[in-house]
């Protein structure tokens, strides 16, 4: 985890392809994970991210 990156919301918009409003609304339905506020600014991490996006490949039909 010593080279973790760590995904601000503009990134996490490009990689997931939704805006911060379709985000976040899946953060508040509980599908997405929440990231983490660190020194005021809300990141991701990006292992999280990709792992979510392989979940959601794997379920689509």
């Amino acid at each position: 985890m010593a080279n973790e990156r760590l995904l601000p919301l503009p990134e996490l918009e490009r990689k997931v392809g939704f805006k911060h409003t379709k985000i976040y609304q899946l953060i508040r339905d509980g599908v997405f994970p929440a990231g983490k506020m660190i020194q005021g600014k809300r990141l991701w991490r990006e292992t999280e991210i990709d792992a979510w996006i392989e979940r959601q490949w794997a379920s689509a039909s």
